[in-house]
């Protein structure tokens, strides 16, 4: 399917993949089953209380283990099923196993399924309480083992971009860490609302939680040729690994301060977060950093 004014990166991931859904049925009626306009066809419609989603949510745990197996926060299979498969979404895009290199399918297990249908990345997403919104609690890509020509450049954005969509998100909540090379992808969609900097009930004390006001046309933007990020002055730089300024940053926040992520950028010695002091405005989105 062609979109107007799609990255051609975008634009890879839309037409040499498939869309598909893990959700149960009840809940389908809330979503938007063809976000922007791309359907997701009804034999990639799961719902894992069914036998015939056993096989795509083997592969989502074998995508898990690639992102997050190595951080001490790979999902049991049960906290997939009641926080995301069951009451939430999954969301992403997959290839069949016979359109995959040996490698992939080989950490896949389907070696000798060609026709098995593999899910190369994925947007977990809670319903919360509130109307309107949703916590973003898992975002995968399988970039970390697609190398070369078949590597998709930009696969978790596009998956979170069009998953925000379907979700009919207002308000998108989540939690990271860091120094979480995500950051920027997060904050394609929108600025990050800081409602913590450090959060001792997570596994890593050291992890943030936000909230982004979701708005159509910012995620149609930044899914378009030439987009940059709104160049915004920042208030504040703090490194990933400043423990202290972490700390303090959060009991600005407890006290009562508000505070935004507006950019991110890699250094040799780890991630510089960007942060502005909230009612600070945008300036045009086609100037400032990418």
């Amino acid at each position: 399917m062609k979109f107007e004014g799609l990255d051609p990166r975008f634009q890879a991931v839309v037409e040499t993949t498939e869309s598909f859904l893990v959700s149960y049925p009840g809940n389908w009626g809330a979503l938007d089953l063809a976000p922007f306009g791309l359907a997701i066809p009804e034999e990639r419609r799961y719902t894992a209380t069914s036998l015939r989603s056993r096989e795509v949510v083997d592969g989502l745990h074998h995508l898990d283990a690639v992102t997050f197996g190595d951080q001490e926060m790979l999902m049991p299979r049960w906290v997939l099923f009641d926080c995301g498969e069951f009451p939430g979404i999954v969301y992403g895009f997959g290839r069949r196993a016979v359109d995959l290199p040996e490698k992939v399918r080989a950490h896949y297990h389907v070696l000798d399924r060609d026709d098995v249908f593999v899910p190369l990345s994925m947007w977990v997403a809670i319903r919360c309480a509130e109307p309107g919104a949703w916590f973003g609690h898992n975002l995968s890509s399988a970039n970390l083992l697609l190398t070369g020509k078949d590597r998709l450049a930009g696969l978790g954005t596009v998956t979170k971009a069009f998953g925000v969509k379907l979700a009919r998100a207002e308000k998108q909540y989540g939690a990271t860490q860091w120094d979480s090379d995500s950051i920027g992808l997060h904050l394609r969609l929108g600025e990050m609302h800081l409602l913590s900097a450090f959060t001792p009930a997570h596994t890593h004390p050291e992890t943030l939680s936000y909230r982004i006001d979701v708005e159509e046309e910012r995620i149609l933007a930044c899914l378009s040729t030439g987009w940059r990020r709104p160049a915004i002055e920042a208030d504040r730089v703090l490194d990933s690994g400043d423990s202290a300024g972490i700390q303090a940053l959060h009991d600005e926040i407890e006290n009562g301060a508000r505070w935004r992520m507006v950019s991110a950028e890699r250094g040799d010695a780890g991630q510089r977060l960007h942060l502005c002091r909230t009612g600070r405005e945008p300036s045009d989105g086609r100037a400032g950093t990418g």
